[in-house]
């Protein structure tokens, strides 16, 4: 594999690389555009591209590198420079298209031209006629929290907690409890498996956050989150695990999912106020990048749902454009997702 530098091929090898980039710096001062580092065994590399294929040939050499010696540190390039933002002209296979149904009736129909669907199992009674045109349909799990709705965690004691999210009314959990742990895998996961489910859409993956503040406490409550996920995958061999963000465990947990989705790229509910809101720039880069790198670095299908009101078709499909652009599969709907998705031309 080669990069194309300047319209100039380098070596894929770290050091001549290295050199490489650094002569025809000398060469042309001025000329290339230095777009971040790379770390590599030997050092950083600066990465000098055309501009006007800048986001192009970064994100182009940083996925064909996934497969060389040349390694490690994705995300820095992508959080340099403005680099987060990809062009729909990137190489990257479609990643499936999926939709997000929480409600009842559910619309088999509609939802079965989806490749996966999510939906909320207690509004279901059998998943199989979702299956008819080869769909994988992924059950909600709540792996952070306890739904202050759901019959089966009302009586959980007190102990698996170390807190609330009272934009949700529910429990965080505190994930290094053994009964939360079996909670999940013996009864919630147990139940639906032997309901026919093979797929679970794993939410609340972050919420340990909201009350672990120290790296001491964080570091523990990511560490029994890895160790969560990989027994839902020995207990239940051939599973799916379909990851809502969490960014912090992807370098052990990554390689057991297969897609990660994000909310609120472009438009966001607000929870506690109620309200839609515009994602900040600020905060769309951030969450950007990080999408980048959990897609180039574990080969993570990516998909956003993003929040609109019903009455805006308009700005809900601009919305879905925006997301497709970038790679990502795309669900515009309201925040109860018990509705098909507004950004979708009927």
């Amino acid at each position: 594999m080669t990069a194309v530098v300047r319209d100039k091929a380098i070596s894929r090898n770290p050091v001549h690389l290295s050199e490489q980039l650094d002569a025809h710096s000398a060469e042309h001062p001025g000329k290339g555009r230095a777009m971040g580092l790379i770390a590599t065994r030997a050092g950083p590399i600066h990465l000098l591209l055309n501009p006007a294929d800048s986001y192009r040939g970064l994100l182009h050499f940083l996925r064909k590198c996934m497969s060389c010696k040349v390694g490690a540190l994705w995300s820095s390039c992508l959080l340099m420079h403005g680099c987060a933002m990809a062009p729909p002209s990137l190489p990257f296979p479609s990643p499936p298209s999926t939709a997000f149904f929480y409600g009842t009736p559910v619309p088999v129909l509609a939802l079965s031209k989806f490749q996966r669907i999510v939906v909320e199992a207690e509004n279901i009674k059998n998943p199989d006629g979702l299956r008819v045109a080869g769909a994988d349909v992924f059950a909600y799990l709540s792996v952070g929290e306890a739904e202050g709705w759901r019959a089966s965690s009302r009586a959980l004691p007190k102990h698996l907690f170390m807190g609330a999210n009272m934009a949700w009314q529910s429990r965080i959990a505190d994930l290094t409890q053994p009964g939360w742990r079996d909670f999940l895998i013996e009864v919630r996961m147990a139940r639906l498996w032997a309901d026919g489910y093979r797929g679970f859409f794993l939410d609340t993956l972050d919420s340990y956050e909201i009350v672990a503040k120290s790296p001491e406490a964080r570091q523990a409550q990511a560490k029994a989150l890895v160790e969560i996920i990989r027994a839902m995958h020995q207990r239940f061999p051939g599973v799916k695990l379909l990851f809502n963000r969490g960014f912090a465990v992807l370098p052990e947990a990554g390689p057991l999912a297969v897609g990660l989705v994000a909310e609120s790229l472009f438009q966001s509910w607000n929870p506690t106020t109620k309200e839609y809101e515009s994602v900040s720039e600020k905060d769309r880069n951030w969450l950007l990048a990080r999408l980048n790198h959990a897609h180039l670095r574990y080969g993570l299908p990516i998909t956003v749902i993003d929040y609109v009101p019903q009455d805006k078709p308009d700005l809900a499909q601009e919305t879905a454009r925006q997301i497709t652009a970038l790679g990502f599969a795309s669900w515009v709907a309201t925040p109860g997702l018990d509705m098909i998705s507004i950004g979708v031309k009927k």
